[in-house]
């Protein structure tokens, strides 16, 4: 995917949404204490920038006690959906506590 986005152009309108969980997996490849989820998904978001994202169209957040699983989705997706789709307010802050 990054490779992909490197490779890609600027798209006017695209908005990107991204959750971790801090409890996703254990995995870390390059032993900098972070695991590989959120490693690679920061990342990401530094090629999103360099082709001209801005935090207006990136939004992340880290559930430092989620999961990659149902109910960590489920406590995320209503922030995904007043971000994605409601214009007049930022997200609730109850939804961004982690």
């Amino acid at each position: 995917m990054h490779q992909l986005i490197r490779d890609g152009k600027f798209a006017e309108g695209l908005q990107f949404y991204f959750t971790t969980g801090s409890l996703d997996e254990t995995a870390d490849r390059n032993n900098n204490g972070i695991i590989d989820s959120i490693d690679d998904t920061l990342a990401l978001i530094e090629e999103l920038k360099k082709k001209g994202y801005t935090d207006n169209e990136i939004k992340y957040i880290n559930y430092e006690d989620g999961k990659h699983d149902v109910a960590t989705w489920a406590r995320a997706f209503p922030a995904f959906l007043l971000w994605g789709w409601k214009k007049t307010a930022e997200p609730s802050k109850q939804f961004e506590s982690c």
